[in-house]
């Protein structure tokens, strides 16, 4: 039998530049949206995430798609 994987949650992180700590390193800080529908399309995602970005005034880092996936056998 073969194992299969269903797609149970899809999170987005958008991680951005906040300025720089006492050393001069760049401060990176993230945002977690959880609920995003699972079928959505990376473009969709990154789209969304450089409008985030702008209301926030912040210089976007990453975007990141954390997928959450249960494996079972079939």
């Amino acid at each position: 039998m073969a194992a299969t994987a269903t797609k149970l949650q899809t999170t987005l992180i958008i991680k951005y530049k906040d300025g720089v700590d006492a050393k001069g390193k760049e401060k990176i800080k993230s945002q977690n949206f959880k609920k995003v529908k699972t079928t959505a399309a990376e473009q969709d995602l990154y789209d969304v995430s450089i409008e985030i970005g702008k209301l926030l005034g912040k210089t976007l880092d990453e975007v990141v798609r954390e997928d959450q996936s249960g494996i079972m056998n079939a």
